[in-house]
């Protein structure tokens, strides 16, 4: 797994990146994979989705959300097993922000699986919303704002509580 910090320098040649965040890389990839032990995802491509992410200087995982930003990329990739666990870990929270956004019960059902298509897939030739997920807060509380702004935007269209 050393080799992930190289797939980090290629895919951000303009980032400093040392040596010694070969360690926190392994050791936070190892933390994403036992937190969704059903994901299977390449380390090579998490490292690419990760490095994305990562703002200069670089010199620890510390401020980043990877075991989040791990089950994002495997989403991304339309991976079964991911997509489960984000629907079971984040469904809860997409239906409590719709009811403080005033998304009533008979449309709960219709509104939640618009928010949850608009992260998943892509729209409109513009990538899944979860691609703008940047780790620097946790998965559950970005998809619940994303969920109470889609809300708001559909009833800003004229859509019925």
């Amino acid at each position: 797994m050393g080799g992930l910090v190289e797939t980090v320098r290629q895919a951000r040649p303009e980032l400093e990146v040392p040596e010694a965040f070969a360690a926190t890389l392994d050791a936070r990839l190892a933390s994403a994979r036992a937190a969704w032990r059903d994901v299977d995802l390449d380390p090579e491509r998490f490292a690419t989705h990760l490095a994305a992410r990562l703002a200069p200087p670089v010199a620890s995982l510390e401020q980043l959300h990877v075991e989040d930003l791990y089950l994002a990329c495997a989403c991304l990739d339309a991976l079964p097993q991911a997509i489960a666990a984000f629907d079971r870990t984040c469904s809860a929270g997409i239906d409590l922000a719709l009811g403080a956004a005033g998304v009533g019960a008979s449309e709960l059902a219709r509104v939640r699986r618009h928010v949850r298509d608009r992260l998943l897939a892509a729209t409109d030739g513009a990538p899944p919303r979860l691609a703008s997920y940047a780790g620097k807060g946790s998965l559950g509380s970005w998809v619940r704002i994303h969920a109470m702004r889609e809300a708001q935007r559909l009833f800003a269209q004229g859509a019925p509580r």
